[in-house]
């Protein structure tokens, strides 16, 4: 299956990919709701980059005890009728990549904003074994 994956050492630190997760999913330019999580800063050596991304590891879709998340044809699906908003996706995901937001929570689906709009290609979809 195919996974999103972060090259920490191509990155710029641009947050384009902030940018163009949040404008995707929730139709507006707020880098706190993207599904992702890169941070950057500079320190005398250079640029400083970490970041986290879904790694499909699945472990919101057992968590959710409403089967709002699902995995279907290797990408998740998120039905956010079906969410009650308990928030256990959020605490155990291990990526931290999952967004409490006033309402509900944004989960990645792998849809590919992000890496689209990477200048870099920092991040990627590429084959994971899971």
């Amino acid at each position: 299956m195919k996974a999103l994956v972060f090259h920490e050492k191509k990155c710029i630190g641009c947050k384009l990919c902030h940018l163009a997760c949040s404008a995707q999913n929730e139709e507006i330019f707020n880098p706190r709701l993207a599904r992702l999580v890169i941070t950057s800063c500079y320190d005398r050596d250079g640029l400083i980059v970490e970041g986290q991304v879904c790694d499909l590891c699945m472990s919101c879709v057992e968590a959710c005890p409403v089967d709002a998340i699902i995995e279907k044809n290797g990408r998740l699906s998120f039905l956010e009728d079906l969410c009650t908003d308990c928030g256990l996706c959020v605490d155990v995901c291990p990526n931290q990549v999952i967004v409490k937001k006033d309402r509900g929570i944004g989960v990645c689906v792998q849809c590919r904003s992000c890496a689209n709009w990477c200048p870099t290609e920092a991040l990627t979809f590429e084959e994971v074994n899971k």
